[in-house]
């Protein structure tokens, strides 16, 4: 018999929805706003298989003459408090750093970035910012959010779909084949940019294969095609960009044949492409964590918005750029402010209405001064930073020298650890604490539709074993305002302090879930651009083919 308890796969941002099935450790979907009719991926399946219980953490270690061993909750919560007291009283609040992970819930996020401010830091960040960084930088500058502009069911009404820089066939097969499959099946053209062949590529009608490193030049050379083919979408343009000229100057000025040779591309191919966009009713784009490869500014994200931009494939049905993440709440833990430059909401950290809405909430006012990237903070433990709180993420794994990251991790006065199981990070830790793992929790995930949905625990954790929100709760108690009885209170109060949650209720089990902003729908920017003079701004092409860097190869995701 199947169980009647559901929740949210973890293992990607797609946001399926599955419970447990009859043989207990296989999981069975169940109709969700993503996976219609229930459909799972072979990932999925296994979405919810236990860890071995000989693997399991299921009791708080604390570091005694050089060796973890078993404590009390008690007498490890102490050892982090006054580790993170010690830091503050000796170096100052910068000298902490908290790191949290994109697979922590909404709640557990928003807790972790509310505990370092409230002391005093802004030295708080997790991994789904770096994934999408250039991407989400492009987004949010030039249209208002650091997210898709458009629910996945427009990509089902696209006339092309432009693929760069993903390979969803693999990745998000679920989205895929439920969204870009049927398209495609109807008669949209799926034009795949990518320097190799993937399970995306072979449903592809073209495939664009520059050089590793080069998509912004190849978007750039798009630009100017679809100039040269009469595609530009005047009156959008018109009424809805800036910059507008000095751009068109510049594409018009742009050497075709140079860039098409840096890029490794025919450019009789690329003037096809643009001749499809330029025909058709409804471009929708895909983008994933390869275009993330190309690190000149402006980047290639800015040189795909240049080109929906261009041809008017913003803020209408059957378009848009749709931003497939990887990690199953990225979009979440940003939106929560789980990062260094931002406050909950994507507001700045000097925004004088958002300071004073978060103080009105917390009774203390968050720091302006940015705070470290996890990058910068790993490099600095031991040295400026003295404590860190590291929740569900692993930086002991590095493509850095081991040698060196141990001496980074061992480096610090207190490093406290909330972690499932044993991990290059929790063998350098004072403290580690025990964590529930999503199978056994409750609270929200966001995918990558800007959906908002309930998880909710389909098992008990082991004895003694405690989630993320209850452990960052107990902490942040000892610091400030924490007295939540549950998630959904914290995530009332997220909805308090960050605009594009405001007017959104915590989702019920079995509940669709909202997306943000409530009342959107699936098209964001249908009216307007949320910039200040609510233009979106085309950006000069800055690639060069004489600036384009070595290779790295491919990381297409």
């Amino acid at each position: 018999m199947e169980d009647d308890r559901e929740t949210v796969c973890s293992l990607c941002a797609v946001g399926c929805r599955l419970a447990p099935g009859a043989e207990g450790s296989r999981a069975v979907g169940r109709e969700g706003p993503v996976n219609t009719g229930g459909r799972l991926c072979r990932k999925g399946i296994h979405a919810l298989e236990r860890i071995p219980d000989d693997e399991r953490l299921t009791t708080p270690l604390v570091r005694r003459d050089g060796s973890l061993e078993p404590a009390s909750w008690t007498a490890a919560y102490d050892r982090v408090v006054s580790g993170i007291e010690r830091a503050v009283e000796r170096h100052g609040p910068d000298a902490l750093a908290f790191l949290g992970a994109p697979h922590s819930t909404t709640e557990e996020n928003y807790l972790l970035g509310k505990l370092a401010r409230t002391l005093g830091t802004n030295n708080v960040d997790n991994r789904a910012r770096l994934c999408h960084v250039s991407s989400a930088r492009a987004l949010s500058d030039r249209l208002g959010w650091p997210a898709s502009t458009n629910g996945l069911a427009d990509l089902r009404d696209a006339a092309v779909i432009l693929v760069v820089g993903a390979n969803p066939a693999e990745r998000q097969p679920i989205a895929f084949n439920s969204y870009v499959r049927p398209a495609v099946n109807a008669g949209a053209t799926l034009i795949h940019v990518d320097p190799v062949g993937n399970e995306t590529t072979r449903l592809a009608d073209v495939h664009l294969a520059p050089r590793p490193d080069t998509d912004g030049l190849v978007l750039d050379l798009l630009c100017a095609a679809v100039l040269d083919a009469g595609g530009v979408d005047r009156s959008f343009v018109e009424a809805r960009t800036s910059g507008t000229d000095q751009f068109v100057d510049e594409l018009a000025a742009l050497d075709r044949a140079a860039f098409a040779e840096a890029a490794g591309v025919e450019q009789d191919a690329v003037e096809r492409v643009a001749e499809a966009i330029s025909d058709a009713d409804g471009v929708a784009s895909i983008v994933g964590t390869g275009i993330e490869t190309d690190e000149r500014e402006p980047s290639a994200a800015d040189s795909l918005l240049n080109l929906l931009l261009l041809t008017g494939n913003v803020g209408r049905p059957g378009a848009g750029l749709h931003l497939f993440r990887g990690l199953s709440n990225e979009q979440g833990a940003t939106d929560a402010g789980c990062v260094p430059d931002r406050l909950p909401g994507h507001q700045p950290l000097d925004d004088p209405e958002a300071r004073t809405r978060i103080e009105r909430e917390w009774g203390v006012a968050p720091p302006e001064t940015p705070g470290r990237t996890a990058h910068e903070l790993l490099a600095a433990f031991g040295q400026e930073i003295h404590c860190a709180l590291v929740v569900g993420e692993n930086p002991g794994v590095s493509k850095r020298d081991p040698d060196w990251i141990g001496d980074r991790l061992g480096g610090l006065d207190t490093l406290a650890v909330v972690e499932l199981t044993e991990s290059e990070t929790t063998r350098h830790a004072d403290v580690v604490l025990p964590a529930a793992a999503a199978a056994e929790k409750r609270g929200t995930m966001t995918n990558f539709d800007r959906r908002i949905q309930p998880l909710q625990p389909v098992r008990e954790p082991p004895e003694s074993v405690r989630t993320d929100f209850e452990i960052l709760r107990t902490i942040g108690a000892e610091f400030g305002e924490f007295a939540y009885d549950n998630p959904g209170d914290a995530f009332a109060e997220l909805c308090a302090v960050a605009p594009p949650y405001r007017g959104i209720e915590y989702p019920e089990p079995g509940e669709q879930g909202a997306r943000w902003p409530a009342g959107s729908g699936r098209v964001l920017y249908r009216e307007a651009f949320r910039t200040p003079d609510g233009r979106a701004p085309l950006v000069s092409p800055a690639h060069r083919p004489e600036s384009t860097p070595g290779s790295r190869g491919p990381r297409r995701g």
